[in-house]
């Protein structure tokens, strides 16, 4: 297999100053997209010890196809031998210090011509055509359309060519479509035409008629803006229709119809306000929708564990009481406050079996309410309390007061807990979904993987989600704020340079929208703002109010995600998902680093 690597030798500012580069070869990215520590030999005695390099992903090999790896000053103007030891690959190259570098003969420069085709039926799609004249053949040219959807000509199959390729993008937003020119084995001789693309939001933004003024006639009762909530990582509350095509009005009690909300649609509450005994939720796109016609929605309570201090760590989450109950009335009121008062009216209603994290209790009138939620209580007396479950020393003893790596996450609903490794050991407890667990000790039963998460307590590990350390890629500067995301493990690990400050669960892309791959610079940071994507009945979403947003690659993002509980597992269109706090501490922690910060670096183990 040829080698993906090649040593460059520059001239550097002074004589007998040379600057070594290293070239990937983008036709080796398949085989060689990996870590490894790097070495380069000067060839006159001295050695520079590179640390690990990453090999680029398909979607960041035009950026990142050439890394800078050292300068150096020869002693003598003797000729000298450069090699680079990358992993198991090896290149060569000679340094004559003070000699004029020789320009290398040109190859005629093909012609290419990119058309590019968007599809009017499916806004996530594009045709690219390239007609190229010119191609010699032992060169190549590279279609990189975004995303890492690659595509290639090769001269052997004559000297004028065309190619024509259907392009999907997972996500809207804006794309470089661009053909370079490659050798034969797939290094960069140059660039012939690009172009910028933006893939256009499928779902366009609601345009909302001028909102009519509230209507004398109708008796509103204004409640309180709900747009903050009592913890700094969820400003709003959510809700999503309780039916499909559930309508929005223009102002509370009004009949004048603003849109209809397809299901995957969900909306931020940013005020309250009660119109004819009845309770409105006005949305982030300012119209109102009747309490009765969405749900509303309890993000997950997951949180992530602090490895070590950070630099200006976020305050942590308070802890949860642990109790549950189950409605038991066919229909159970849900208020802003405890009691039953005039002006503490209904705002939401729970069905018979709906189960709730009791979170507070208080006494009003001599009777019991629950705290469910966010300004959401209930009366005591038609709720059950479910048994509490007992908490397995496994429990106890691995969550230690200070975390360290390896460390995981009950993907599953429930794990038995075990003596010893593999099913035949007695089951000495339980773990629940999202609790936390100190990874001691790994070992292989029957090909299968088991983790010792405490004195003879161990766990199946196919339902726990591992975050593991990883050594910084040298492209990764040593104060650099930067996010490891692990595909293989659905985890994320937060660092300071070499030092991990915080571990979480992620969830990222489906097999049909990955989440691309390589290393990335934040290019937008974003405290909230609606996504969208997709069409009706086809992966369709429309979320408002998505926050604590760090855009790293077009329209992927680490972004928090309230409309699901499934960390741990694939889940997205592309982008990494977090939990609420998670999504909080990370875009917190991560502003000391400037406007470009966090970088991300997203490996597939």
């Amino acid at each position: 297999m040829p080698t993906p690597i090649r040593l460059l030798v520059q001239p550097g500012q002074e004589p007998q100053m040379v600057h070594f580069q290293l070239a990937f070869s983008a036709a080796a990215l398949d085989e060689a997209h990996a870590w490894a520590p790097a070495r380069l030999e000067t060839g006159d005695g001295h050695e520079f010890d590179l640390g690990m390099v990453a090999a680029p992903a398909p979607t960041t090999w035009r950026e990142q196809r050439i890394l800078d790896l050292a300068d150096h000053a020869y002693d003598q103007a003797a000729p000298a031998r450069a090699r680079l030891t990358w992993g198991e690959f090896s290149a060569e190259a000679e340094v004559t210090p003070t000699a004029a570098r020789a320009a290398s003969a040109a190859a005629a420069t093909p012609t290419v011509t990119l058309t590019l085709r968007p599809d009017d039926q499916e806004p996530l799609r594009v045709r690219a055509e390239v007609a190229v004249h010119g191609l010699a053949a032992d060169h190549r040219l590279r279609l990189d359309a975004g995303a890492e959807q690659v595509h290639w000509l090769t001269g052997v199959l004559g000297i004028q060519q065309t190619g024509a390729w259907t392009v999907e993008y997972p996500k809207p937003g804006d794309y470089w479509v661009a053909v370079d020119w490659l050798d034969r084995d797939g290094f960069w001789l140059g660039n012939l035409t690009a172009q910028a693309l933006t893939i256009a939001d499928p779902v366009p933004a609601q345009e909302m008629a001028i909102l009519e003024p509230l209507l004398a006639a109708a008796p509103l009762t204004a409640l309180p803006e709900v747009a903050q909530t009592s913890v700094p990582w969820q400003p709003y509350r959510y809700a999503r229709p309780a039916w499909n095509w559930a309508r929005t009005y223009a102002a509370p009690g009004s009949s004048r119809v603003v849109r209809s909300l397809a299901a995957g649609t969900y909306l931020a509450i940013t005020a309250e306000a009660w119109v004819h005994d009845a309770l409105w939720y006005r949305s982030a796109g300012q119209d109102w929708v009747p309490a009765s016609a969405v749900t509303i929605m309890t993000p997950s309570s997951l949180a992530g564990v602090e490895l070590g201090s950070a630099t200006t760590p976020p305050p942590p989450p308070p802890p949860p009481s642990g109790r549950r109950g189950v409605v038991t009335a066919s229909v159970l009121n849900v208020r802003a406050r405890p009691g039953v008062f005039a002006d503490n009216p209904v705002i939401d209603r729970l069905l018979a079996g709906a189960e709730v994290n009791i979170l507070e209790q208080a006494t009003v009138s001599a009777a019991v309410w629950y705290r469910i939620g966010e300004r959401r209580w209930v009366h005591s007396g038609w709720v059950r309390l479910l048994p509490a479950a007992a908490e397995p020393a496994s429990a106890v003893s691995a969550v230690a007061s200070a975390a360290q790596l390896p460390v995981g996450w009950v993907v599953s609903t429930s794990i038995y807990v075990r003596s010893g490794p593999g099913t035949n050991y007695a089951q000495v407890g339980e773990v629940t979904h999202n609790q936390r667990v100190n990874i001691l000790e790994s070992a292989s039963v029957g090909g299968a993987t088991w983790y010792r998460i405490g004195e003879q307590q161990w766990v199946y590990g196919q339902w726990v989600g591992v975050a593991r350390g990883r050594t910084r890629p040298a492209a990764i500067r040593s104060n650099e704020y930067w996010v490891a995301v692990s595909l293989r493990d659905q985890t994320a690990v937060a660092y300071e340079g070499d030092r991990p400050v915080y571990a979480a669960l992620v969830a990222t892309g489906l097999p049909g929208t990955p989440t691309v791959q390589g290393i990335f610079r934040t290019w937008l940071r974003r405290p909230g703002g609606r996504m969208a994507g997709g069409r009706p009945g086809a992966g369709y979403y429309y979320l408002e109010e998505v926050v604590w947003t760090a855009f790293f690659y077009s329209g992927y993002a680490l972004h928090s995600a309230y409309w699901h509980d499934a960390f741990g597992r694939p889940r997205s269109h592309g982008c990494v998902n977090l939990s609420m706090y998670d999504s909080w501490w990370l875009y917190n922690w991560s502003a000391a680093g400037g406007a470009r910060s966090p970088a991300v670096v997203v490996t597939a183990a």
